[in-house]
């Protein structure tokens, strides 16, 4: 190799290499379980009108891992203990040509046994913000006076900041956090970029005015 590709090579290595010792200090550091620890949101799940099931930003038709299949588990146990007897999920179409969100998630559970009839879609909304807008027609249609909130628990404090601005009346209902224990590479590495974007999603609201 000439000293010139070297050169080239090095100075495309060199931001791999940062980036790689920050992920690895942020991996064997606290840091981010007190910044997870600041989101983190007390369950407050009690009777209520309905359930708002909100869908993750990950698109696709395999939704038996990740955020979305912890979200749907979730909102039917609750469903299942009675806490409410309709799910309201919300989540449009990302991708042409596949089905919305919530359509795909209303179809998950609707076959482990929830009644179709007690599921309703909002198809439209393309982000948090959306998610909430646009259930709120919904839950006035239907007179629901309160919903119990279920999304990810590092996702819960944007997302009730989003229903104060809204006016909706919600109790929140978070996914229980699993990954702020474990140790492996690879969930831990998970965990902070789940941690890290949600910091990054509350500035771009902010500054959106949505929260």
């Amino acid at each position: 190799m000439s000293n010139k590709n070297f050169a080239k090579y090095k100075l495309l290595l060199s931001p791999l290499l940062i980036i790689n010792a920050i992920l690895l200090i942020l991996i064997l550091s606290p840091v981010i379980n007190y910044l997870y620890a600041a989101l983190e949101v007390k369950p407050e799940v009690r009777k209520s009108d309905s359930i708002i099931l909100l869908s993750s930003g990950v698109h696709t038709e395999k939704i038996h891992d990740g955020n979305n299949y912890q979200r749907m588990i979730h909102a039917y146990r609750l469903y299942k203990d009675g806490f409410a007897d309709k799910i309201i999920i919300c989540g449009g179409v990302v991708i042409k040509e596949m089905p919305s969100f919530a359509e795909i998630m209303k179809n998950f559970l609707v076959e482990i046994g929830v009644n179709e009839e007690c599921i309703i879609t909002e198809n439209n909304s393309l982000n948090t913000y959306e998610n909430i807008k646009y259930a709120k027609p919904i839950l006035r249609q239907l007179d629901i006076k309160n919903s119990l909130l279920v999304t990810s628990s590092s996702h819960m404090y944007r997302s009730l900041a989003i229903c104060k601005k809204l006016d909706v009346n919600v109790y929140a209902a978070p996914v229980p956090c699993y990954e702020k224990n474990m140790h492996h590479v690879t969930h831990r590495a998970r965990f902070i970029l789940e941690v890290l974007r949600e910091y990054g999603s509350i500035i771009y609201f902010k500054l959106r005015g949505w929260i």
